[in-house]
């Protein structure tokens, strides 16, 4: 890693080959993560397979300073924390989708549609493992997931739909905690 001053602010940048006095060829890039925190439903209706999980009135979870305004990101990792204690018969898979502006409203335990409105803002999607009992809190995580995204202009945030892969059944009121973890790419 070798240290670049650019526009006045300090950055790492990592060192590709050469030397730092010049000769070498560096990929600067600024990191990012950001953390959308949800409390699902205070009930123990059922998911189906397909179904979106989110907050009493909306499955949309805004991730904010994911980036550069209007920029370029990668996407480096995608992380979740189900605060329960053990794993729920049936749980499985989840995928954590993407957009550029907010999609079209949806609750809580809805089928998850790409609506036609909201196909100029999606942007993919990361799969994320069946989550692991950590004891007090379930956990799962996908690295180097390598999704390019482009943020809307003027706009640092991101916004996702929690998408579960199997049908269970979730303890009532049960907290969710979506982490996403990004690279500025200079394109």
């Amino acid at each position: 890693m070798a240290q670049r001053i650019v526009g006045g602010e300090q950055y790492e940048a990592f060192l590709l080959g050469g030397d730092t006095e010049g000769s070498s060829v560096t990929v600067d890039s600024r990191a990012y993560r950001s953390i959308a925190s949800f409390v699902r439903p205070g009930d123990t209706t059922a998911y189906s397979a397909g179904d979106v999980v989110g907050a009493s009135g909306s499955a949309i979870h805004t991730m904010s300073n994911a980036g550069p305004s209007g920029g370029f990101v990668l996407v480096q990792s995608v992380s979740m924390f189900i605060n329960n204690t053990t794993v729920p018969p049936g749980m499985g898979a989840f995928r954590l989708h993407f957009y550029s502006s907010s999609p079209s409203g949806i609750a809580d335990n809805a089928v998850f549609t790409l609506n036609s409105g909201d196909i100029s803002a999606y942007m993919g999607f990361a799969e994320l493992s069946t989550p692991l009992d950590l004891g007090s809190v379930l956990y799962a995580q996908t690295d180097y997931v390598g999704r390019q995204l482009k943020l809307a202009s003027g706009q640092t945030s991101l916004f996702t739909q929690l998408e579960t892969r199997n049908a269970y059944t979730p303890a009532s009121g049960t907290a969710y905690e979506i982490h996403v973890a990004t690279l500025e790419v200079g394109l």
